[in-house]
């Protein structure tokens, strides 16, 4: 490269000197290390197996980067260290969501236990009363069966009641992460038999945390449940066959619906219902106190749709969630507080059309 020399001996750019000029300019060592960093920040959009969030993310990591131009190698591993955080955030956000159900669970499991082990006691301190009072052995015998046969029974009910609570969103009432994912799978296995179309509805509440900057978190999670309540009034009227539709949240301020079947058919007309009701929607937020802190606030959301598209050739849940957050950006990008539609173009490009 005439006019400098550059540090890499194998360098791969040495015959296109456009790039080493761009590095130069920016004041980057043309060594091998930031180069490749670089490289791989800049055409992060290409990258399918991130989210948009994450490419997001990763744009911010390259500007700071390019801001601060500290190449130092204690900036270089923070840099990486800062990559590598989010490559894994969503498996980093889903074991914080486990860890806080399972925390709850626990406590629900104990405490479920802790009635039941008091019940055993009474039961065993009236034997023991009836005994020493002079009682027929077996009649208290048969009153010790009928008391355990009941408090079996209600162990079963309990137990049937954590498995509700371990496929339930604690703040909001609708399915969890966990419901998400078994019920998106049991979707697919059921297409792969009989070729059942599968549709996704993602969407989340638009400048979320500006929302909780401003009002608090407290307030983010009224403007949840209120969002949940939406959502069930919108598949209330497709829930007469729960097999066939699942509202959830998906994570923070995402929220997803499931359809299969026929219902997939309503799958556009559901997302614009939900989009256009939470629109009119009028919140309330509470204290503390339950006392009135504001009233007349209103929040959008953004929705992303994709179907499941057989040429994918496997990993269908997982490309399912991708394309319908693919869509969900699109809106975002489009002006928020729209519907957007992932339909793959053929079997080898998939595009993004227009916001519906």
């Amino acid at each position: 490269m005439p006019g400098k020399t550059c540090l890499v001996g194998d360098c791969i750019w040495s015959k296109h000197d456009s790039f080493c000029d761009a590095l130069t300019h920016a004041d980057i060592p043309l060594d091998k290390k930031w180069p490749l960093v670089v490289l791989y920040l800049r055409g992060i959009k290409e990258i399918k197996n991130l989210s948009e969030v994450q490419k997001a993310k990763m744009q911010e990591i390259l500007l700071a980067v390019l801001r601060t131009k500290d190449y130092s190698q204690s900036h270089y591993d923070a840099v990486q260290e800062s990559i590598f955080s989010v490559i894994t955030l969503p498996i980093q956000e889903k074991l914080d969501q486990i860890l806080k159900e399972t925390a709850e669970l626990a406590k629900d499991m104990h405490s479920l236990f802790g009635k039941h082990q008091q019940e055993v006691s009474t039961i065993v301190q009236g034997a023991e009363t009836g005994l020493v009072q002079g009682k027929d052995p077996v009649f208290l015998l048969s009153e010790i069966r009928g008391s355990l046969k009941d408090v079996v029974t209600k162990m079963k009910q309990d137990a049937d009641v954590l498995v509700d609570l371990s496929h339930t969103d604690m703040l909001t009432g609708l399915g969890n992460r966990r419901c998400f994912d078994e019920f998106l799978d049991r979707c697919v296995e059921d297409w792969k038999t009989t070729q059942t179309s599968v549709s996704l509805i993602m969407f989340d509440v638009d400048h979320f945390k500006n929302f909780n900057d401003t009002y608090g978190h407290l307030a983010g999670d009224q403007v949840l449940r209120a969002l949940a309540d939406q959502v069930r009034d919108v598949v209330a009227p497709l829930q007469h066959d729960p097999s066939h539709v699942l509202a959830a949240r998906f994570g923070g301020d995402e929220f997803v619906i499931v359809l299969s079947g026929p219902e997939t058919a309503n799958a556009l007309q559901m997302a614009e219902s939900l989009r256009r009701g939470i629109q009119r929607k009028r919140l309330r937020l509470l204290d503390t106190d339950d006392q009135i802190l504001q009233t007349g606030l209103h929040i959008t959301i953004s929705v992303g749709v994709a179907d499941l598209w057989p040429k994918w050739g496997g990993a269908y849940q997982a490309n399912l969630v991708h394309c319908a957050d693919k869509a969900l950006y699109h809106a975002k990008n489009n002006g928020r507080n729209v519907v957007a539609r992932y339909t793959p173009e053929d079997s080898t490009g998939y595009t993004l059309p227009s916001a519906e």
